[in-house]
C-alpha cells in the first residue's frame, strides 16, 4: 500500500473507529449538520429508515449522508440483523467498506474465508472484494457499517421501502438495473 494511501485509510478507520467505540450511534446528515461549525450531538433516534428487499425486509438505518450541501468521505448506517437472517456475498466495485459489529456475532465471509465476528469487532472491506455476514447466534444482530466515498447509501434508498408491509415490488431486471448502477455485484445473484 503506498504511504498516501496508507495515510488516507488510517484517517478514514480513524474517523470510523472513533465513531464506534464512542459508543454514539451517530450522525444523520442533514443540512443543519452542516451549517453549525460548532458541531451538533444527534441522537440515536434519527436517521432515515429503509426495509431492504422483497423478502428480507431488513431494517437499515442512513445515520451519516451525503447531501445536496455536503459530501462527507464516508457515509454511516446501521443494520439490525433477526437470528439466521444475513448479508448475500456480495462486492462493491466504487467503495471501500467498514463494519463494526455493536452488538451480538455473525459469521463473516471475506473472499473465501469464513471466520465468526463478536461485538466489538471492526472489518474493513476493500472495494471488490467478495464479503457477507449472517447472524449465527440466537439474538439480534446490531451492525454500523459506512463506505467511502459516500453514496452508496442511496442504493439503500433505492431497494428499500418506508414500512416494513410495503411491496419493494422489484423484477429481477430491476435488481440487476440497480445493481449495476451502483456499482454492487452479488456472487450467487441472490438478492436482499
Amino acid at each position: 500500500m503506498e504511504d498516501s494511501n496508507r495515510r488516507d485509510f488510517v484517517r478514514k478507520i480513524g474517523l470510523f473507529s472513533g465513531i464506534c467505540f464512542t459508543g454514539i450511534p451517530t450522525a444523520y446528515a442533514e443540512t443543519r449538520f452542516f451549517k453549525n461549525p460548532e458541531g451538533i450531538i444527534l441522537r440515536a433516534s434519527e436517521g432515515e429508515v429503509w426495509y431492504i428487499g422483497n423478502k428480507r425486509k431488513a431494517e437499515v438505518t442512513i445515520k451519516m449522508a451525503k447531501s445536496a450541501e455536503y459530501t462527507p468521505e464516508l457515509s454511516l448506517l446501521s443494520e439490525k440483523i433477526p437470528p439466521g437472517d444475513g448479508i448475500p456475498v456480495h462486492k462493491h466495485l466504487n467503495e471501500e467498506e467498514f463494519l463494526f459489529v455493536q452488538k451480538g456475532r455473525v459469521e463473516i465471509t471475506l473472499n473465501d474465508t469464513i471466520q465468526e465476528g463478536n461485538a466489538g469487532d471492526l472489518i474493513y472491506v476493500p472495494k471488490s472484494t467478495w464479503h457477507g455476514f449472517k447472524n449465527t447466534g440466537k439474538e439480534e444482530v446490531i451492525m454500523l457499517f459506512g463506505y467511502s466515498p459516500a453514496g452508496f447509501e442511496d442504493y439503500f434508498r433505492a431497494i428499500g421501502t418506508t414500512t416494513v408491509k410495503e411491496d419493494l415490488g422489484f423484477t429481477a431486471h430491476d435488481w440487476k438495473h440497480t445493481n449495476q448502477k451502483y456499482g454492487v455485484v452479488y456472487r450467487n445473484e441472490r438478492q436482499p
